[in-house]
C-alpha cells in the first residue's frame, strides 16, 4: 500500500522532489543527474545511472526490478509490465523466473511500446526498440502441456528494433543488428551486423559498418535513435 501510494504522489511532485522521494521512501537507487517524469512507476526496485532519465506518461508496475545504465532512456507512453496473472501461475508452478527490465548504457525505449516483463527483458548498451508501438512478450502458453511458460528476451549491444516489430518469449536479437519495421522475431537470432526481416524475422543480408554503430555518448547526447 505504501508504494501505491509513494507512486501516486510522485505523479503531482515536482520534477525534483520525485527522485528524492523514491530514495528516502523507497530505498530505489536514484543518481543524483537521473531525472523521473510524471510516470506511474510500482516498481520494487528501481536503479537508475548518471544521466539516465524516464519520461511523462509511462506505466511501469509489477516488476521485481527495472533498472538504467548510464545514460538509459524510457520516453513516453510506454507500458510496461509483469503480468500479474502469469506469475501468480508461475508461482503455482513453482517455475522460476526474473521478472525485470534492464536497460545498458544508453539504451533507448522510444514511444508507445508494450513489454510483458514477467520475464528478464534486457536491452543492451547502445541499442533501442525505436520509431512506434513494439511488442516484447516473455510469457506464452505451452500449447503440449497446456501450462504458462516463461522466458527472457535479449537485444545485443548496439542493435535497433524498428516500428511495430514483435518479439516472442526466449528470442534475442544479436549485437550490432537492425530488425525492419513490422518484423516478428519467433527464434533466437544468431547473426551478428545483419539486417532482418520478415515474419518470422530472417536474415537478409550482411550490414556493413554502420555510423550508428560507433555512436559516442555525445552524439546520444545531441540525437534520439
Amino acid at each position: 500500500m505504501v508504494r501505491k501510494l509513494v507512486a501516486l504522489l510522485m505523479l503531482f511532485l515536482p520534477a525534483q522532489l520525485r527522485a528524492e522521494l523514491a530514495r528516502r521512501v523507497l530505498g530505489w537507487d536514484i543518481d543524483p543527474t537521473a531525472r523521473i517524469g510524471r510516470s506511474l512507476i510500482m516498481v520494487k526496485h528501481v536503479t537508475m545511472g548518471p544521466e539516465s532519465s524516464i519520461g511523462p506518461f509511462n506505466m511501469i508496475r509489477g516488476l521485481d526490478e527495472l533498472r538504467l545504465g548510464t545514460g538509459a532512456t524510457i520516453a513516453s507512453r510506454n507500458y510496461i509490465q509483469a503480468h500479474p496473472i502469469a506469475r501468480q501461475i508461475l508461482a503455482r508452478q513453482n517455475q522460476e523466473h526474473d521478472p525485470s527490465l534492464i536497460l545498458g548504457n544508453w539504451a533507448k525505449l522510444t514511444v508507445g511500446h508494450e513489454i510483458d516483463a514477467s520475464d528478464r527483458v534486457e536491452i543492451g548498451d547502445w541499442s533501442g526498440l525505436v520509431g512506434y508501438r513494439c511488442q516484447i512478450l516473455t510469457h506464452s502458453l505451452d500449447l503440449v502441456r497446456d501450462i504458462q511458460i516463461t522466458a527472457p528476451v535479449i537485444i545485443g549491444e548496439r542493435s535497433a528494433v524498428m516500428s511495430g516489430c514483435i518479439l516472442l518469449s526466449g528470442t534475442r536479437v544479436p549485437s550490432r543488428c537492425i530488425v525492419s519495421a513490422g518484423s516478428v522475431v519467433t527464434t533466437k537470432l544468431t547473426k551478428e551486423q545483419t539486417f532482418y526481416r520478415g515474419n518470422p524475422a530472417e536474415a537478409v543480408r550482411e550490414l556493413p559498418d554502420l555510423r550508428i554503430f560507433h555512436r559516442t555518448e555525445e552524439d546520444a547526447r545531441r540525437y534520439t535513435m
